[in-house]
């Protein structure tokens, strides 16, 4: 999958802008997710990232086992050990916000989103962590507004 998006579709992102230019990474969901792994493992194409209700490790999904390919790919679980001079300066230079409800549906994300606003403070990575009411679901109807309101802080 990784290996698709950086050899086809960033190539065709980056030929319709003109050339080679930020992208933003973006989700909802499990869209959340793949935007915030895209954004740590890529931070030289990936300028910014707006992720909505995402857990942020395959725990979730496949329990404890971590080989090489999930641990590359569960950001709590890299993401404390990413020391990399090159990765952590272009992480500081770029604008990653992520946001949880606290509603129905949203408990994973909800701690998830904590751990890594926690991770980013302690590797010194800018970030915004919004965490929105007890009223906000893990439903259409929420990311629909929140995605606007966080794109409109972007650009």
């Amino acid at each position: 999958y990784d290996r698709a998006i950086m050899h086809e579709v960033v190539p065709f992102i980056q030929n319709r802008q003109g050339g080679p230019q930020g992208i933003i990474a973006s989700g909802c969901s499990l869209g959340a997710y793949h935007a915030v792994n895209f954004a740590l493992r890529h931070p030289d194409v990936f300028w910014a990232t707006v992720a909505l209700s995402g857990v942020f490790t395959v725990k979730h999904m496949i329990g404890d086992y971590l080989g090489s390919h999930a641990y590359l790919n569960s950001p709590l679980d890299y993401l404390p050990n990413l020391n990399d001079g090159w990765f952590l300066d272009r992480l500081r230079q770029n604008r990653l916000i992520v946001c949880s409800g606290q509603g129905a549906w949203e408990e994973p994300g909800l701690t998830d989103t904590r751990r890594l606003q926690q991770l980013f403070a302690e590797k010194g990575i800018g970030h915004w962590v919004d965490i929105w009411g007890h009223d906000v679901n893990h439903d259409w109807p929420w990311w629909l507004r929140q995605m606007p309101h966080f794109l409109g802080h972007l650009v």
